[in-house]
């Protein structure tokens, strides 16, 4: 066997036995791994993080793993922004290094091109320590110049592999270090990369050779999310891990771990109903049930079997057994969401506070986390930035964003930062400031709002005590900020053609790195900050929100109240005038019923471009007939309410809308590339405004009044259907053909799958089934919200709960600049109720498929997608108008989540359960019905029609080799034929699998006897 063969395979053999449930045993026999190694990953053979990818635009790199177990690195585009070596990166950070410790590193590297320049170091994580560096000269590692050492020199490649050694000994403790190889195309720092250039690594490794302290942790998944990897054995139950409302239906979910795309995830076997217990704290089993049959689940690839114990109502802590297989803890109870120390609402509301722009965090208003971490110096506390002439998608210097391309400066402070960068952006920052003033709206109309009363302790802000609703304070953050964002009349360049519309966003002119502190950073990252051009869907977000505002801020303070209403009708007016009268030559459907392609808008387009622009979020708009809509709705309702005559054209305004009244169950734009089972998003907003003309059903006709009745009853009907379809209970399918994203991949890549964000739609299509039980009263909406609000807080098929602070496998390291203490232990992280995108098909970052996931590969199962690290920027984002729907929805559960509707079910009528009392014991009558336990086989080795069983190389003997010979079968996916086959099928199942793996390494340590 060849050493790289033997290497993947004891390397599959160590995964195998790390992992939990039915097919977990310890290794012992056979040491795989290097008693001092410090790496996380030393071979590429099935992932490669914690090794990934990094590049600074427009340096572009596409990476592979290879079949034989190297990653594979293709320069796209040889030099980035800094046109420097580093602009193209594979790293490797979280490294700890001991003073006085001798460590050896050494690689293996080759490459496409002869002579192509390869350097390295051992790092601070900024870049600006250089510890061990590389002497390419030498083929050697050693210390560097802040080390005692000298600056090091690039490795030549040549196109087959070179071998690179050396040690370093640390002078002092260094802590979340990072080993980082650069090769882009450089200036004045070495680095030779052409395009189409390409370079094979394998073989990494820093051995200690003083002791083992820093050994890698074996516990750290990098990110990766399974059931395997959640602290608690036989985890196949998923559950909500918060808790379940007395009153309420209760479903948990057994699932097999079938879909689970980890190398050597456990899985078990469902062929048939399961009994289950549930189990209160004392351990006395308080009910017995039996699930449902099993059925396969697409979204998830799991094969699964439904829990209902929707009969225990008893408050409490509870979990769930089925046979050997258990869930985490949850309790049942009227405060799950409000308990008055760890409230849901007043956390996801404080998401808003400690990403304001241009103040300083301070403590007492933090509500949760590590308060004196998580506060903080203001950043942009004087927010000037230069607005652009053109929409560009990238600068190549500092001097083209604030001379070539600028046209003035504004000055426009406060507000959110969007996503945990330090963007903000107009279209999202409405759709958030639309969803908080929604919700306080619909609590005033249903006499659930004295909780929002200013100082109330709901919502924590420095405005308390103004005699306004805190949430109300909230809000005006954003929408004043807004505001700020009018063009000018006099601006050189947009005042004639655009004057009264709005700017789309203000951010930096290019990315920045993690773990970045908000008042200190553009120094380090040489940034400047820019205003994007006009566009009509900024202008409509503001007309819309600030329209909302007027009426909710009358009866407070009537003098901000008009201003709100005035400024709206202006600009919708101003959107009127310059869609029919300003030069739209740049498109070619001038008229209001257009929906222009992005291909025929061109850089000074009021459309905002759908490609990415570097340094911001892109949140392009090329559809604005949504966006008038619902601020047509908007101005309607408050014009009426506030006795102004605008509401006659508005009201004409908003029943031109070919959809005019309804709530859509379908969208596409916004984070919807293909179109998804959703109701709106920042990109499609006209199921907002139906929402809130069903506030308000009083202004309507009787045909308007009906209309929007029965379309709010009509889409929350089709999302319980679709929860009832789905494995896991989720109120979200994707319903759209294949797409692709070439902003952040390869556009030949077509995904189909759960896009961008999907927990947001998730959670926006609960509150679309909220507003069908406020209009009818019907238990089985309320029954529809907590089955979402069950999917995002464990009852998936990972077993996590993806919002922070909230369920015992929960959200630790979302995309955020600031809550980054997963890279730098300095910074806080995040705090209490802050909601993750979650899964996404696209799978667009490469740390993401550093660990294996490939886009757009055939099967991929899309609730899967998902990474919980701050690098994983695709699937564990965290933005304002995610967390605005979950504050939204702890709102109304808080007060509606144990009403007892008319839609609950009666217990009586279940034949299948019987609650019961009795002491916990092992009835064998509440055993699921599974596959024969791989770990208590049922015969010895025999030989059978001189068949060996074990003897899987035909050998004549069973030994380690058969077990090599086995896992390099798996790993590969090559069956075995014939003898083989026979002898390797240990089980006796018929099948060749992960279980006759672990039970032939069972046999070979002598922890079994028998097969």
């Amino acid at each position: 066997m060849s050493s790289k063969n033997l290497k993947r395979s004891l390397a599959a053999v160590a995964a195998v036995a790390m992992l939990a449930g039915v097919a977990a045993f310890p290794v012992s026999d056979i040491d795989v791994v290097s008693a001092g190694q410090v790496l996380g990953e030393t071979t590429f053979d099935y992932k490669a993080l914690p090794w990934h990818t990094c590049e600074s635009s427009p340096a572009k790199q596409n990476f592979e793993l290879t079949e034989d177990g190297n990653l594979h690195v293709m320069v796209l585009v040889a030099q980035g922004a800094d046109k420097e070596k580093w602009d193209l990166q594979v790293r490797h950070r979280n490294l700890n290094f001991k003073s006085g410790h001798t460590y050896t590193v050494s690689f293996r590297a080759k490459g496409k091109r002869a002579g192509m320049e390869l350097c390295s170091k051992i790092s601070n994580i900024k870049g600006d320590e250089e510890y061990c560096v590389l002497f390419g000269d030498k083929k050697e590692m050693g210390n560097g110049p802040h080390n005692g050492g000298q600056w090091g020199k690039a490795l030549k490649l040549t196109t087959d592999w070179q071998e690179v050694s050396g040690t370093f000994t640390p002078t002092k403790d260094l802590e979340a270090c990072e080993w980082a190889f650069h090769y882009a195309k450089g200036t004045q720092y070495e680095g030779n990369a052409e395009d189409g250039d390409e370079i094979w690594f394998d073989d990494m490794s820093i051995i200690d050779e003083t002791g083992s302290d820093t050994d890698a942790d074996p516990n750290n998944h990098y990110g990766a999310i399974s059931r395997d990897f959640s602290g608690l054995k036989n985890n196949y139950i998923s559950v909500n891990q918060v808790g379940y409302f007395p009153n309420r239906k209760k479903i948990a979910v057994l699932g097999d771990n079938g879909g689970d795309i980890n190398h050597g995830a456990s899985s078990i076997s469902l062929s048939g109903a399961v009994d289950f217990e549930v189990v209160d704290k004392s351990g006395k089993s308080v009910f017995k049930g039996t699930s449902s049959a099993p059925t396969k689940d697409a979204d998830s690839g799991d094969t699964i079997c439904k829990l209902d114990f929707s009969e225990v109502t008893e408050p409490g802590t509870y979990h769930i057994e089925a046979g050997e297989y258990k869930s985490f803890d949850f309790k049942i109870g009227d405060d799950i969401y409000s308990e008055s120390d760890h409230n849901l609402l007043t956390n996801a509301m404080n998401y808003f506070y400690q990403n304001r722009s241009g103040i300083d965090i301070e403590e007492k208003y933090i509500t949760s986390g590590d308060k004196s971490t998580l506060a903080h110096k203001g950043g942009h506390k004087e927010d000037t930035a230069s607005v652009q002439k053109i929409w560009k998608n990238e600068y190549a210097s500092e001097s083209e964003a604030t001379s070539t391309y600028a046209s003035s400066k504004i000055t426009a402070n406060g507000g959110w930062y969007d996503a945990g960068d330090h963007g903000k952006y107009v279209v999202n920052g409405g759709i958030s400031v639309w969803t908080l003033q929604n919700m306080y709206e619909r609590a005033v109309l249903v006499d659930e709002s004295k909780k929002f009363d200013d100082g109330s302790g709901t919502v924590v802000v420095p405005e308390t005590g103004n005699k306004v609703p805190d949430v109300l304070d909230e809000a005006a953050v954003e929408l004043d900020w807004i505001a700020e964002m009018k063009v000018d009349a006099s601006e050189p360049t947009w005042g004639k053609k655009a004057a009264g519309l709005y700017y789309h966003k203000l951010h930096d002119h290019k990315w920045t790195g993690l773990a970045t502190k908000p008042w200190d950073y553009e120094k380090e990252w040489k940034t400047v900050r820019i205003v994007k051009p006009p566009t009509f869907a900024a202008t409509l977000n503001y007309a819309a929100c600030a329209a909302q505002a007027a009426r909710l801020w009358e009866p407070y303070d009537s003098t901000k109240a008009a201003k709100y209403l005035s400024s709206a009708i202006d600009a919708y007016k101003a959107y009127k005038a310059a869609y029919y009268e300003a030069d739209l030559s740049t498109t070619t459907h001038p008229d209001l019923k257009c929906d222009c392609p992005k291909e025929e808008i061109n850089e000074e387009s009021l459309y905002a471009p759908m490609w990415q622009a570097k340094g911001g979020g892109p949140y392009g708009d090329n559809y604005v007939l949504d966006d008038a809509y619902w601020a047509a709705c908007e101005l309607f309702v408050s014009a009426k309410q506030m006795g102004d005559a605008y509401a006659d054209e508005a009201l004409k305004e908003l029943e031109s809308y070919d959809r005019a009244y309804q709530v859509t169950t379908k969208v596409t734009g916004g984070e919807n590339k293909g179109g998804s089972l959703t109701s709106f998003n920042w990109g499609n907003t006209a199921s907002a405004g139906s929402l809130s003309l069903a506030l308000h059903k009083d202004l309507l006709s009787d045909a308007g009044k009906k209309k929007v009745e029965d379309s709010i009853v009509e889409a929350a009907d089709a999302y319980i259907k679709e929860e009832g379809a789905q494995g896991y209970g989720l109120p979200y399918a994707y319903t759209g053909d294949a797409y692709n994203d070439p902003n952040n991949l390869d556009p030949s890549i077509m995904i189909k799958g759960y896009e961008w964000g999907s927990n947001s739609m998730v959670i926006n299509n609960a509150i679309v089934m909220a507003y069908a039980y406020d209009q009818t009263g019907d238990g089985k909406y309320v029954d529809g919200v907590t089955s979402a609000m069950d999917y995002l807080l464990g009852t998936n098929p990972l077993s996590f709960s993806f919002v922070s602070g909230y369920g015992t496998y929960r959200l630790h390291n979302p995309h955020h600049r600031y809550w980054s203490k997963e890279l730098d232990k300095t910074l806080p992280s995040a705090p209490d109720g802050v909601l993750s995108g979650g899964p996404n098909a696209g799978l667009q970052d490469p740390y993401v498929r550093a660990l294996g996931f490939v886009p757009g590969k055939e099967g991929n199962p899309s609730q899967r997608c998902y990474v919980d690290s701050i690098e994983a920027w695709s699937t564990n984002e965290v933005t304002i108008n995610w967390n605005s729907p979950l504050a939204w929805v702890a709102s109304f559960l808080e007060d509606n989540g144990n009403a007892k509707g008319k839609d609950v079910t009666d217990p009586t009528t279940k034949p299948t359960t019987t609650t019961t009392e009795p002491t916990k014991t092992a009835d064998p009558t509440v055993e699921p019905t599974k596959t024969t336990d791989p770990t208590t086989p049922t015969s010895a080795p025999t030989t059978t029609d001189g068949l060996l069983l074990g003897d899987v190389d035909l050998s004549g003997t069973i030994d380690v080799t058969d077990l090599s010979t086995l896992s390099l079968s798996l790993v590969d996916k090559k069956e075995l034929k014939g003898d083989s086959f026979k002898n390797a099928d240990v089980t006796k199942d018929g099948k060749v699998d992960l279980t006759d793996l672990a039970t032939l390494r069972q046999y070979l340590s002598k922890k079994i006897t028998k097969f």
